[in-house]
């Protein structure tokens, strides 16, 4: 079958057969008053012999032979136009394939309108399957991200396993090292004259945690989320009646949404030519170098610091900048762990001291979340706690505001810091102690469920191997405790303390 035009090639067409009707309506007027025969029959004849497509070109040749001989009897070949004769030929050849002329337009705007109806659907077709190929390329993604978060977490056990084994082959030496070491004190024995043993030699014993007891206590007491629940609902209903005249005096210099400062136990700054201007909020380094602050655990997401008008410090090490007439320099970076460790120097204008400051970066913290891993936590908790330069150091604990994040780190350091002395701690009078001197010390549930999911994994290591029946308790009830997501509570009716 023959394919069928476009609609183009269809107007074209059409376009030039009403062209050559005209050229021979007026061929037929000029003929006409020639010789007076009668033209209309003829070129009707011709117009049928041409446009007709049924017809084969054999029987449109005799149609043109008969119309020739008939013209030529009528008339002299002198008077019959050539003119005529080349167009009507020349018709005949291009309209072979032409359609008849009683094609109205309307037909012809339907058939125009058809195609493009056609194409638009053709093109909303094209945009639909676009926006399937979207839809699955997003659940594609989705589903990569769901497949790297698995293998995190597989990650996360094989390192886990990793460690188990290690201490166990560890605490498998300690106990063959002791076997052979009573039994080369009971054979290895010095003879003197006077038959007199030689002293034994001291054996080794494995250190017990000291805090073994109160652990036990403190998960059997607090294994249940109601209970921090209702302790949490308690803490948030406080109110503390202190003065915050410097916060509402200096409200431009606070950030927007951040907490109250009390006045009775907030740090003034020692400016000279200042002295009217000593708030902090927006002077961290100067607060950092007067304190002699040589440790910072900073809690503060990187996407929070770099939304920040001026940086804290340069993330690469030797990178330096001066923040107001605070020189800070990098000393050291080392950003493959976490959390991340820098050496920063503070020097300010005009002085030869610098400080020398350990910085810790947990970047992974949001706001109003837990932690979303207790490791690094419970790694900076143990460095402050056995540490001696760092027990000596002056610490700042940094968070967004300075409450709800680095409220919740120190609580869980005060905890685990009561349990290696062996005492159960009370997570919920460690947390009221510290809101009388900061507002807003615990910011949601999840924070607070957090720091109860601090302490216990810290238990769990201690206590061994997670093979224990009590530490695989211990490691169900912290899954809960992870799960809980950021909640507000209540506040309306809060009794002062």
């Amino acid at each position: 079958m023959p394919e069928k035009k476009s609609v183009v090639q269809r107007v074209k067409k059409t376009l030039r057969q009403r062209n050559r009707s005209s050229e021979s309506n007026n061929t037929k007027k000029k003929t006409s008053k020639a010789d007076g025969t009668e033209a209309p029959s003829k070129i009707s004849r011709l117009k049928a012999a041409f446009t007709n497509r049924k017809r084969n070109p054999n029987t449109l040749t005799k149609s043109v032979s008969k119309e020739n001989n008939t013209s030529r009897s009528s008339q002299s070949r002198e008077t019959e136009p050539r003119s005529r004769m080349n167009s009507i030929m020349s018709s005949i050849d291009m309209e072979e394939d032409a359609e008849p002329f009683g094609q109205s337009t309307t037909d012809l705007l339907a058939e125009i309108k058809k195609e493009e109806l056609k194409e638009q659907k053709e093109q909303n077709e094209r945009k639909e399957k676009e926006k399937k190929d979207e839809r699955k390329e997003d659940k594609k993604e989705e589903k990569k991200e769901k497949e790297e978060r698995k293998e995190d977490k597989k990650e996360d056990k094989k390192e886990e396993k990793k460690e188990e084994k290690k201490e166990e082959k560890r605490d498998d030496r300690k106990e063959e090292t002791k076997e052979e070491q009573t039994r080369d004190t009971k054979d290895d024995t010095v003879r003197y004259d006077d038959k007199v043993s030689a002293p034994k030699a001291p054996t080794k014993r494995s250190k017990v945690w000291l805090g073994m007891p109160a652990a036990l206590n403190f998960f059997n007491n607090n294994k249940d989320i109601q209970k921090i629940r209702s302790e949490y609902e308690f803490l948030d209903s406080l109110v503390c009646n202190k003065t915050t005249e410097a916060f509402d005096a200096n409200t431009v210099r606070n950030r927007q949404g951040s907490p109250k400062i009390y006045d009775d136990n907030r740090i003034k700054l020692n400016r000279p030519g200042h002295d009217d201007v000593n708030y902090i909020n927006a002077n961290f380094w100067h607060m950092i170098y007067q304190e002699q602050i040589t440790l910072v655990y900073l809690m503060v997401p990187d996407k929070a610091l770099k939304n920040t008008p001026t940086s804290l410090f340069k993330e690469e090490s030797g990178e330096y900048q001066y923040v107001g007439k605070m020189f800070i320099n990098n000393r050291r970076a080392e950003v493959s762990g976490d959390p991340k460790e820098y050496t920063i120097e503070i020097l300010p204008e005009g002085n030869s001291d610098s400080v020398m400051c350990q910085v810790h970066h947990h970047a992974l913290w949001e706001h109003l979340q837990q932690a979303p891993k207790t490791r690094p936590i419970i790694k900076m908790i143990h460095q402050f706690l056995t540490e001696k330069q760092i027990q000596n150091a002056g610490v700042c604990v940094v968070s967004l505001f300075g409450c709800g994040r680095a409220c919740s780190f120190i609580g869980a350091l005060y905890a685990i810091n009561q349990l290696n002395n062996g005492i159960e701690p009370k997570i919920c009078d460690i947390m009221r102690d510290m809101k009388q001197q900061r507002p807003s010390a615990t910011e949601s549930f999840a924070q607070y469920a957090g720091i109860y999911a601090v302490v216990l994994d810290y238990i769990s290591r201690k206590r061994g191997s997670k093979k224990d029946p009590i530490n695989k308790d211990i490691n169900r009830f912290i899954d809960e405790l992870c799960d809980i997501t950021p909640a507000s509570s209540p506040n309306k009716t809060k009794p002062v303390y």
